[in-house]
């Protein structure tokens, strides 16, 4: 049995105006809840002050695991990002989850996990 159809209005592009507005709405929220996704896998976090998954060094084996050049990339993506789309974000996700620096021949070196990520039984240490 086919489903009813309803009527079409007769304002078509009012509606289908709408519609543009609607899923550019949706989109915005989906671009945010992406990116906070990929941060927290990226940096192994999860929830404000609940640490991370990975050790300092775990995540220095990660980053070495990955050439240079693509890693600066991926820091340089992350701040485009948030110049571009920043107030869809809490602040706590508008840098690296980690204390790092660009050392000699651009490797990156991952200090601490900034306070805002570490657990207390971290910060108590």
């Amino acid at each position: 049995m086919p489903l009813p159809v309803p009527e079409i209005p007769e304002n078509r592009a009012a509606q289908y105006a709408a519609n543009i507005i609607l899923r550019a709405n949706q989109a915005e929220e989906n671009v945010g809840r992406e990116y906070i996704a990929t941060y927290q896998h990226t940096w192994g976090v999860s929830q404000l002050g609940g640490g991370s998954i990975h050790t300092q060094q775990q995540m220095q084996d990660i980053i070495d695991a990955m050439p240079p050049t693509t890693v600066l990339l991926l820091l340089g993506m992350g701040r485009q990002f948030v110049s571009t789309y920043g107030t869809l974000l809490p602040v706590e996700y508008h840098k690296a989850a980690w204390a790092f620096e660009v050392g000699a021949n651009n490797r990156v070196v991952i200090g601490e996990l900034l306070p805002v990520w570490q657990s207390a039984s971290t910060e108590a240490t």
